[in-house]
Formats: C-alpha cells, structure tokens, sequence
C-alpha cells in the first residue's frame, strides 16, 4: 500500500470499507458518525434529498407523511444504521421504522422512503465514489508496481 501525503497528514488511499467521520448535522451538531465510505455517500445523498425537500439535514417528505432519521450507534463493520420516526399534524413524532445501510453502500432498510429514492441514492453515491477513489486506486496500484523491493 503507498500512503499519500498531504499538508495535514500522511494517509493510505480509501477503498469502499475504510470507516471515515460522518458529520450527520442535526440540529447542527458537530458531532461525528463512523462509517464506511459508501455508506456515507449513501447517507450524503439522503441528506441532499432531505434539503429538497424540508431544507433540513434529516427530514424528508414521504408518500404517507413527513418523516425524520436519526442516527444511531456506531458500528465496527461499517454500517450506517438509526431509526426513522413520522411527524404528525402537529408536530410531534413517533417512532415508526429504522434504516441500515451496509458498508458496501447496499441500503437494506429504509422506512419512508421509496425504491426509487433508494436506487437514485445508491446509484448518485456509487457514482460518486467511482469518479473519487477509483481513479486514485489505479494510479497508486501503478506506483506500487514501480517501487524496486
């Protein structure tokens, strides 16, 4: 492996596994999540479609109401995984479902939100991730190939 050096710090090249931070911005908190890579671009792209919508980072509207994520424990394997609750009339809400999605950016369960909303996540972010890390995954690869042992 050939660590890439930048002005703060040395590090390796990220492959889709490799946990990161995850910022969920709720109530703009500055605390940070564990996750993996593809999961956070999953998570990146719902945060986007909740600010579609509410102009929030964790409030979407769904077909049958208005609903809410929010995160849950950290987990060692990568997932992203918390609860979804519904919004009623008058503002309050109650937990109705919960949502996992696996490092490998697979969502499995997403309460409140369609197949199509899921597909359009998992596609943006798989995108996303191939034109980031893909391309420095094969320059690094060549380097490798060069370095005399």
């Amino acid at each position: 492996m050939v660590l890439k050096y930048s002005k703060i710090a040395i590090f390796s090249p990220v492959d889709g596994y490799t946990i990161t931070m995850y910022n969920n911005g709720n109530k703009g908190e500055r605390n940070m999540y564990k996750c993996s890579v593809k999961a956070q671009l999953v998570m990146d792209q719902v945060r986007s479609r909740c600010q579609e919508d509410t102009q929030t980072n964790n409030k979407w509207r769904g077909r049958s109401g208005n609903y809410m994520y929010i995160m849950g424990r950290e987990n060692a394997d990568g997932k992203a995984t918390g609860v979804v609750h519904k919004i009623a009339e008058d503002g309050s809400h109650k937990l109705c479902g919960s949502f996992k999605i696996m490092s490998d950016g697979i969502i499995t369960r997403f309460t409140g939100l369609s197949k199509a909303d899921w597909n359009n996540a998992m596609r943006s972010a798989e995108a996303e991730y191939k034109a980031k890390y893909e391309s420095t995954k094969t320059e690094d690869t060549a380097t490798e190939q060069k370095v005399a042992v």
